[in-house]
């Protein structure tokens, strides 16, 4: 291949990716401002300064579009939220708490992407049958993370062993994903620090087991007996 034949597949190259990077820029955008459902390629083309035929020239259709919005956010979320949970050594409890405080930074970072996985798993039944198995398999692996964390508190006596596994692993999903939608409503118009943390130490203090009793101290009383 000659100097000018490669420099031409180079150019070729990066317009491919700087494409794909726009599209996909707005494609986040729009679907969490409007929804998949309502939003349509002609709005994204344009939103990104492209025509509706670049999209259907990288993507082919609508649903695959949105299979590579959950794959990105996948990637730029998920993935690197795994990480610093497996590589944290640290009680079971400060590991919930920084589920939350991880995940609220990239909601700073990458605000869109996170938010189309929250919006595209309450409208995921609405959109396309793979779509939906996508979405489940993302929030499948969460679940399974927290399950995995809960359950080993328990055994080393970081949690309440009387914490339902399962269902706790479900209200820190549906706290999370509340938390970030009414930051989203809100725009921005709330001390998200405080807001994250006024949350996960609200958890911290259900679920770690009580101390212990001393047998010897007499049981507190409220009020005194005046009988």
């Amino acid at each position: 291949m000659t100097g000018t034949s490669a420099q031409k597949v180079n150019k070729k190259a990066l317009l491919r990716e700087e494409s794909i990077y726009r599209l996909t820029q707005a494609a986040f955008r729009i679907v969490v401002s409007k929804g998949y459902q309502a939003c349509t390629l002609q709005e994204i083309a344009e939103a990104a300064g492209l025509t509706k035929g670049a999209v259907y020239f990288y993507f082919e259709s609508k649903e695959n579009l949105l299979l590579h919005l959950l794959d990105v956010a996948e990637k730029d979320i998920v993935d690197p939220l795994f990480d610093h949970l497996k590589n944290l050594s640290a009680p079971a409890a400060e590991k919930i708490a920084a589920f939350f405080k991880f995940t609220s930074r990239q909601g700073i970072d990458r605000p869109d992407e996170l938010l189309c996985l929250i919006k595209m798993s309450i409208e995921s039944r609405s959109s396309t049958e793979v779509a939906d198995v996508k979405i489940s398999a993302i929030y499948q692996r969460i679940y399974r993370m927290l399950e995995e964390i809960i359950e080993r508190g328990k055994l080393a006596g970081e949690l309440a062993t009387t914490l339902p596994t399962k269902e706790f692993a479900m209200l820190v999903v549906a706290t999370h994903d509340g938390m970030m939608l009414e930051w989203h409503r809100r725009g921005g118009n709330i001390d998200g620090r405080l807001f994250v943390r006024t949350v996960w130490q609200t958890f911290l203090n259900g679920i770690v087991p009580p101390p212990p009793v001393d047998p010897h101290l007499r049981p507190y009383v409220l009020f005194a007996d005046r009988s």
